[in-house]
C-alpha cells in the first residue's frame, strides 16, 4: 500500500484503500458507505492504512528540515543543523489521537440501548476511525515550515470532527443534537476514567515513596 512503483499491480484490497482514501476527501458519504458493504475493508484494513499514512509524517518532517538548512545556508545567518528536530512529535501525534478516537467508537457503538430480542443490531463499528483518515492525511504537512503545517493540521482535525458528524448521521442516523449529546457524554466518560487512572497512580507512587 504505501510504496507502490509504477509497474506494480494493485490488489483488491489496495485500490479499494485507495478508493477509500478519495472518497474521504471527494465524497464522504460515499466513503462511509463503501467501507460498510465492501467485506475486504475491515477494521485490521483501515487501521493499516492509517499506519501507512503515519509514515509519511517522520519522512516529511525530517525533508522540510533538510529544506530548511539548505535555505539557512543559501540566505541565513544562522542554521540549526538538526534534521531530525520535532520528529518525535510528528510521529507520536497520530497514534495518540487515534487511541483516543478508537475509545470514541467503542463508546458509540454500546452509547445506545439495543434489544437483540426485537431485532436490533448494534451500530456500525469504526466510523470515527473512519473519519480521522482524513487527520492521518495530514502528515504531508509536516514539510511545511511552522506555523503553517500546524494551521493545515488543525484544519484537517476540524475536518475529521465534521466527518465524525456525516458518518454518525449517516450510519446512525443520529441528529446533530444526539451527536452532540453523544460526543458530551463520551468525553465524561473517558476523562473518568483517566481520573480513575490518575488516581491509582497517585496512590502506587505514595506507596513507593
Amino acid at each position: 500500500m504505501f510504496l507502490i512503483t509504477p509497474n506494480s499491480e494493485l490488489t483488491d484490497v489496495e485500490k479499494s484503500k485507495l478508493s477509500l482514501l478519495e472518497k474521504i476527501f471527494k465524497a464522504p458519504t460515499e466513503a462511509f458507505d463503501l467501507y460498510l458493504r465492501n467485506v475486504s475493508l475491515g477494521r485490521k484494513e483501515l487501521l493499516r492504512l492509517h499506519y501507512a499514512l503515519w509514515v509519511l509524517a517522520p519522512i516529511s518532517k525530517i525533508a522540510g528540515n533538510l529544506i530548511k538548512i539548505i535555505l539557512d545556508l543559501i540566505f541565513g545567518d544562522e542554521v540549526d543543523f538538526n534534521p531530525f528536530s520535532g520528529v518525535i512529535t510528528s510521529l507520536i501525534i497520530y497514534p495518540v489521537l487515534l487511541l483516543v478516537v478508537s475509545q470514541y467508537d467503542v463508546v458509540r457503538v454500546f452509547y445506545r440501548k439495543v434489544d437483540r430480542t426485537k431485532g436490533e443490531n448494534y451500530p456500525a463499528a469504526d466510523v470515527l476511525t473512519l473519519a480521522f483518515l482524513a487527520f492521518s492525511a495530514s502528515s504531508v504537512f509536516w514539510i511545511l515550515p511552522s506555523p503553517i503545517n500546524l494551521g493545515l493540521i488543525g484544519i484537517s482535525f476540524l475536518y475529521s470532527v465534521y466527518l465524525s458528524f456525516i458518518g454518525m448521521k449517516r450510519v446512525s442516523g443520529l441528529e446533530s443534537k444526539e451527536i452532540l449529546i453523544f460526543f458530551l457524554f463520551g468525553t465524561a466518560y473517558l476523562l473518568s476514567i483517566s481520573l480513575v487512572f490518575v488516581f491509582i497512580y497517585n496512590i502506587i507512587r505514595t506507596l513507593l515513596n
